[in-house]
């Protein structure tokens, strides 16, 4: 049996090793590879010309928002057709929104105090608004609202919001400091806000009481009737509202608010709803569009580039209908970054706590996130 087994091992050992042979000899021989060429050639030089052509894709893989189709979306802006909403309407009219894939629909309202409850609800996508108690509130209760960037600022050459003066009273010296506002009526777009903030703190640095002085709430649009039948003494307003009161010879401007607030004054600031808070990257889109239209607006107005288009603009989408008033108005700054002036921000938010008009527990950490527009800029670059 052991011969027979070694028979059979070394049987075994000569058949692999032929098998071996065998196997290897189509490898070493030229032969099957101009054999098999023939029947792949038509099939592999096809495949491998599309994969040759690949390269482009990574590229738009990793930034989407560049891409050529991006993935479309609709969303809703609210606005109550102020020049400092400009960004938004020449990001729409230059197509930079639709760069990103994104069609805008325009949602007008008569007050920013209209923008929170449709904001907070999703019937909005993206507003710009005053930092203020309602808004505050809105997060405190739960809706998710963020602020995620700047808006409209007041600062020196860019003051388009002022403390008007009725005409009469200044022209007869009758109100020359605001300690001559005592027992009159000042008119403020809404309670609970920066205007009326700005208004308390004229006040009580004149040494009045708040009482001292009736605040009335009145939109921008009803204040230049109000001036005419002597209805108020005075009134925070911004442009046109105010070129339009000066124009018609009912007001003057009196007190810019920049002054009050060591210089710069964000009077307004970009706020996502929830269908962006929940998609980040068409948050992102949205802001690279928003920013590059913001950035047009500054060469318009600073450079003189482009500023016939962008008054078109305007004209269009603000209640500004008179090319003219670009001429005499001061208009908001915009920075091009997306940027807040976080000490003004800080110092409403401190002072609607102090003043007991806000209770709620959430901070400004818990209601600014920036980095969306930290995305967009590190996309566009800084400027």
């Amino acid at each position: 049996m052991f011969t027979e087994f070694r028979k059979g091992t070394m049987f075994s050992v000569f058949f692999a090793l032929i098998m071996a042979l065998a196997a290897c000899a189509p490898a070493a021989t030229p032969t099957p590879i101009p054999t098999k060429a023939p029947a792949a050639a038509p099939t592999a030089a096809p495949t491998k010309a599309p994969e040759a052509a690949k390269p482009p894709a990574p590229t738009s893989t990793l930034a989407p928002a560049a891409s050529p189709t991006p993935r479309p979306a609709t969303l809703k802006f609210g606005t109550p057709q102020v020049i400092a909403d400009a960004g938004v309407y020449i990001a729409i009219e230059k197509g930079y929104f639709k760069e990103q894939g994104i069609t805008m629909e325009v949602v007008n309202f008569r007050t920013v105090a209209e923008l929170i409850a449709p904001l907070g609800t999703g019937q909005l996508d993206v507003a710009a608004l005053p930092l203020g108690v309602p808004l505050l509130a809105a997060a405190d209760r739960g809706l998710e609202v963020k602020i995620v960037a700047g808006g409209g600022q007041h600062r020196q050459g860019w003051e388009y919001g002022w403390i008007v003066l009725r005409k009469d009273l200044s022209d007869s010296s009758q109100v020359k400091t605001p300690a001559d506002l005592k027992g009159m009526k000042v008119a403020i777009p809404s309670l609970g806000s920066l205007v009326e903030q700005t208004v308390q703190t004229i006040l009580e640095r004149a040494g009045l009481k708040p009482s001292d002085a009736e605040m009335v709430v009145l939109p921008f649009a009803e204040q230049a009737a109000a001036f005419g039948n002597k209805g108020i003494a005075a009134s925070f307003t911004v442009e046109p509202f105010i070129a339009r009161g000066i124009q018609e010879g009912f007001s003057v401007k009196w007190i810019p608010l920049y002054e009050l607030f060591g210089g710069k004054l964000d009077g307004q600031l970009t706020v996502f709803g929830p269908a962006l808070l929940k998609d980040q990257e068409l948050a992102r889109r949205w802001m690279t569009g928003y920013l590059k239209g913001v950035r047009d607006y500054l060469k318009a107005f600073e450079a003189k580039q482009g500023r016939d288009d962008v008054v078109n603009i305007l004209v269009k989408y603000s209640t500004v209908k008179d090319p003219k008033l670009y001429d005499v108005m001061e208009l908001p700054y915009l920075d091009p970054n997306g940027q807040m002036d976080r000490s003004s921000v800080d110092a409403q938010y401190k002072w609607f706590v102090e003043k007991g008009l806000y209770t709620g527990k959430k901070t400004l950490g818990d209601v600014i996130d920036l980095s969306h527009v930290d995305y967009a800029v590190q996309r566009l670059g800084r400027q």
